[in-house]
């Protein structure tokens, strides 16, 4: 019975001498982070046990009651985690934690179309994001192509190639973030006065021949987009006969392979 009564008090006493794990996260921005480091008594001591930066330790059991993390062999704008095992009992925290945190949430600058292309300026963007270029059309807000994020605290700067056709064309930007909400930019509208495409089909080579470049969407007779590309033709040999769609320049057009 003894012998089981001290296995537990050794349990519960290593268990006690466990610390606790405490992050502050941010971005590297020239200046050095302090940590209060509270004094617990003459017992116990202080506060902080270790110190670890970016993964790597830094200081074991300082002895000062306000710790100064060296920063300044960082890059500008590295992410920058701080882990801090301290006692149970207390709370370590970052005496200026402006100059790592500051305003981090992502923000739109500008969104700008014109007749070759998309341009969006954001700021305090994730490395791990995405974004979604979506163009508005009778069937709802169509997805034209995904752009990685570059990531960082300052200014970031997107670009795609975009198709208009002639008329109004409405687009957006959909901003994506792990474990965050969605976040749309502003609608920006570009009216465009090119001339109207038009298309042929010569059936006797199958191919389906537009008046100049233009992107396009073909679609069997199951609604599958089967075929996509941007061109003055479109090969459609090889597809086998039926009923299909061909989707450019804002246009919808069916039609038969015989």
């Amino acid at each position: 019975m003894k012998k089981h009564l001290f296995l537990i008090l050794l349990i519960s006493l290593s268990y006690s001498l466990i610390g606790k794990d405490s992050y502050f996260r941010g971005f590297y921005q020239g200046e050095n982070v302090f940590v209060r480091n509270p004094y617990l008594g003459q017992d116990s001591g202080f506060c902080i046990e270790k110190i670890y930066l970016n993964g790597k330790l830094v200081v074991e059991s300082p002895t000062v009651s306000a710790y100064e993390v060296d920063l300044q062999n960082l890059e500008p704008e590295t992410r920058v985690v701080i882990r801090i095992v301290h006692h149970d009992d207390c709370q370590p925290e970052l005496i200026n934690p402006e100059v790592i945190q500051g305003d981090l949430k992502f923000s739109w600058l500008k969104v700008y179309v014109d007749e070759n292309q998309m341009i969006w300026i954001t700021t305090k963007e994730s490395k791990d994001g995405f974004y979604i270029v979506e163009k508005d059309t009778e069937d709802g807000w169509f997805p034209l192509d995904t752009v990685k994020t570059k990531g960082g605290i300052f200014i970031n700067q997107h670009s795609i190639e975009l198709d208009h056709i002639k008329g109004d064309n409405l687009y957006r930007v959909q901003y994506h973030e792990p474990d965050m909400e969605v976040k749309l930019s502003e609608s920006f509208n570009f009216h465009s006065d090119k001339s109207e495409i038009s298309h042929a089909i010569n059936e006797d080579n199958w191919i389906i021949e537009f008046t100049e470049e233009v992107s396009y969407l073909l679609y069997n007779n199951n609604s599958r987009i089967i075929k996509r590309g941007k061109g003055v033709s479109c090969d459609i040999r090889k597809l086998p006969r039926g009923r299909y769609l061909i989707k450019y320049d804002g246009k919808e057009v069916y039609f038969e392979k015989k």
